[in-house]
């Protein structure tokens, strides 16, 4: 062997050692990480306070519209719903579709009724927990936009026949629609008890802090979209409050075949970006935020509906980690002491639990590494 090969192989070798030597190291240093993490969390990042709001259950104000709405629904003709009249014509034709008429004079599962119901069922929980001025200009939303699609040539409503939308179309022109429709402002007009609630906490917490920032949990898309209208002509907020939104990912095609979901706010992209730059002040979000999305911690995290599971619980209120920050979530006032789930005490529980689960495992496995003095030994007599 050349001496230049050995030498050559000699700063392989160093150059590997260096190597090792490298990655032992940071080895090291990533054991050490975490320890260095938890105090920088220890020091930068709080518990928020947790406060319960309680507000009354908003029996909702007369509503010629949703009255009309629920009449329409009640006295739905399915005989003319163009889906049955097509199945009568193919019965006529000599077909044999018995099978199916049976079970739609049974069900009423035509497209067109299925609208319909969706529409009287979100607009009567939004009159409900929003009020009735934001489920009337909902309603004059979700027509207005379905008639602009229906006359023009947008196809989103991809499962509806040219005669199924027209039948439609003609119920949703029969309700006693205002001329002009109701403009943004009226909407806070009769707004519920709960929306009252809402808009006294974030004033509350948001006047006088300049650097203000929340987010606002609801369960419901379309209502992401009316209480940012709320908040945006409300005179308490509409100068104190930026207001973004963000409901997460594109529609689905399904979600866009469905009438009731036209007035959803659409997936702004830039909303978080805004956020972190201070250009809005207030989101209001679906679960979609919750996890798996890097948000800006917060000074305020409110629930406007209770947490459906412990996980989420802790997840929103893992978004409000600055210091004095606090976490409200709204619960109906039913007269009832226990209508407020004790989190914090479920929460220790679960952890009390999940370490005694652990303790139990680690003694499983001292249990097994104990050897056993003596023989044992199994015979079977048949075969000694």
């Amino acid at each position: 062997m050349s001496k230049a090969s050995s030498k050559f192989d000699l700063l392989k070798h160093l150059d590997y050692a260096n190597i090792c030597r490298q990655i032992e190291r940071n080895l090291h240093a990533t054991v050490r990480t975490p320890k260095l993490h938890r105090s920088e969390l220890i020091r930068h990042v709080h518990r928020p306070e947790l406060i319960q709001v309680n507000y009354s259950l908003n029996v909702p104000d007369h509503s010629g519209l949703l009255l009309a709405l629920q009449h329409a629904l009640r006295t739905y003709d399915l005989a003319k719903d163009p889906y049955v009249i097509s199945l009568l014509d193919q019965q006529n034709q000599g077909f044999d579709v018995s099978r199916q008429l049976t079970k739609l004079w049974n069900s009423h599962k035509t497209y067109c009724y299925d609208q319909l119901k969706q529409l009287v069922s979100k607009a009567q929980a939004m009159a409900e927990e929003l009020g009735v001025s934001a489920m009337e200009h909902y309603v004059h939303q979700c027509i207005f936009m379905f008639e602009k699609m229906t006359c023009g040539s947008d196809q989103q409503l991809l499962d509806l026949t040219v005669n199924e939308k027209q039948h439609l179309l003609n119920i949703l022109q029969s309700l006693p629609l205002q001329i002009p429709a109701p403009i943004p402002a009226t909407i806070i007009e009769k707004v519920s008890h709960k929306v009252s609630k809402l808009v006294d906490t974030l004033v509350t917490e948001s006047n006088n802090t300049p650097a203000f920032t929340g987010l606002v949990f609801i369960e419901q898309r379309v209502w992401v979209a009316s209480l940012a209208e709320i908040l945006a002509c409300h005179p308490r907020t509409k100068d104190l409050l930026r207001v973004g939104t963000y409901i997460g990912g594109s529609q689905t095609s399904k979600s866009k075949a469905n009438m009731c979901a036209l007035a959803e706010p659409k997936n702004q992209k830039t909303t978080l970006d805004d956020f972190r730059a201070g250009i809005i002040n207030l989101v209001l979000t679906t679960t979609v935020l919750e996890e798996g999305i890097d948000v800006t911690s917060c000074q305020l995290v409110v629930c406007f509906e209770r947490p459906k599971t412990l996980k989420s619980f802790v997840q929103r209120r893992g978004r409000a980690r600055q210091h004095g920050s606090r976490y409200f979530i709204l619960v109906p006032d039913t007269g009832d002491v226990r209508s407020s789930m004790p989190w914090q005490a479920l929460e220790a529980e679960m952890r009390r639990a999940y370490e005694d689960e652990k303790r139990q495992a680690r003694v499983a496995q001292e249990a097994e590494k104990i050897i056993e003095v003596g023989e044992r030994h199994f015979r079977v007599p048949s075969t000694g």
